[in-house]
Formats: structure tokens, C-alpha cells, sequence
């Protein structure tokens, strides 16, 4: 996949060695305010900061990661993990991750519209999950204008500031 230009101020593409500095530096402010990833990666899990370029490659896989780019700036990366065991390899759970909220709608859908397209490609994923806080009205709005729909929830999933929410559990098979 070569770059993408959505309109004048936006590109999709994926990640070059080139960009393994400037994601590490989104990742260590998305990771700041976990506001703005949804999914169910959590970037703290991997440490880009000690990593290489090709550690990160290896882990997520070539094509499993797109980038969105506004005015040049890194603003988006969709992620799509997978599970190496053969029973669950048609299944990709994907993460989302945006500089600002206000992305979700243009950023954040075409992002996500992009990996769908990616995985129809390659023809292993034939079903993408993710997750959703059960406060962020708006990302869900999205997620199901762009075929995903409920199919459970984790109760008090997580605790932030001291208050509980459930995580929402989406799907949309891609076949």
C-alpha cells in the first residue's frame, strides 16, 4: 500500500524506519492522555522507547499498522493484533490511538476504514474486534456507522480517577 491522501490534509499510509522516532514520540503522548486510544491495546505494553524499528515490525506485523498524517503532523495509528495460535488467527483486535477526540470522525474513521480494506486484502482476519469505554458515546456512534456492533461488556472493566466503567466489546466480520 502506498500512501493514501484522503483529502489535502490528510495521508494514510504505512510506517517506514524513517517514522519509528516520531511514532515513539505519539505513543509517549497518547500514552499521557489514554483518552485518546480505544481498543484494546495498551501502548504501555510495548516499549517503544528501548525497541527498534524492526522489534516493533515483528511484533505487530507488516501491514498491522497504518498511519494517518494531518497537515504532515502524526495524528492517528490503527493497529491490528492478532493471535498466532491457528484457531484464533482469523481474529484481529484492533487500537486505535489519536492526538485529539475531536479526530474520531475523520482521522479516526478513515484509519480504521483503511485496515478493514487491508485486511480484506491479505484474506486471514476475517473478523475484527475492539473495545470501547462505556462513557464515549461518540466513538461508539462511529464504530457502528462503520459496521461494528455490540456483543458484551466487562463489567468495571476499569477504574480511572476512582470511578468504574464497563468496557464494551464490538465486532464486524469483514467476509
Amino acid at each position: 500500500m502506498t500512501a493514501i491522501e484522503v483529502n489535502s490534509s490528510i495521508v494514510i499510509r504505512r510506517p517506514s524506519a524513517d517514522d519509528f522516532s516520531e511514532i515513539k514520540e505519539f505513543v509517549r503522548k497518547t500514552c499521557e492522555n489514554t483518552r485518546n486510544t480505544y481498543g484494546e491495546h495498551d501502548w504501555n505494553e510495548t516499549p517503544l522507547e528501548d525497541g527498534t524499528y524492526e522489534e516493533m515490525m515483528e511484533r505487530f506485523g507488516a501491514g498491522n499498522i497504518l498511519l494517518g498524517f494531518m497537515d504532515g503532523v502524526l495524528s492517528g495509528i490503527v493497529v491490528l493484533t492478532q493471535k498466532n495460535s491457528e484457531k484464533f488467527r482469523h481474529v484481529g483486535n484492533l487500537t486505535l490511538s489519536l492526538l485529539a477526540d475531536d479526530m474520531i470522525g475523520t482521522m479516526g474513521k478513515e484509519l480504521i476504514s483503511r485496515m478493514i480494506l487491508t485486511c480484506k486484502g491479505k484474506g486471514v482476519i476475517r473478523k475484527v474486534n475492539l473495545r470501547v469505554r462505556e462513557d464515549l458515546f461518540k466513538i461508539q456512534d462511529i464504530y457502528k456507522s462503520l459496521g461494528f456492533y455490540e456483543e458484551g461488556s466487562l463489567a468495571r472493566d476499569v477504574c480511572l480517577n476512582g470511578m468504574f466503567y464497563s468496557t464494551l466489546l464490538f465486532g464486524r466480520s469483514i467476509d
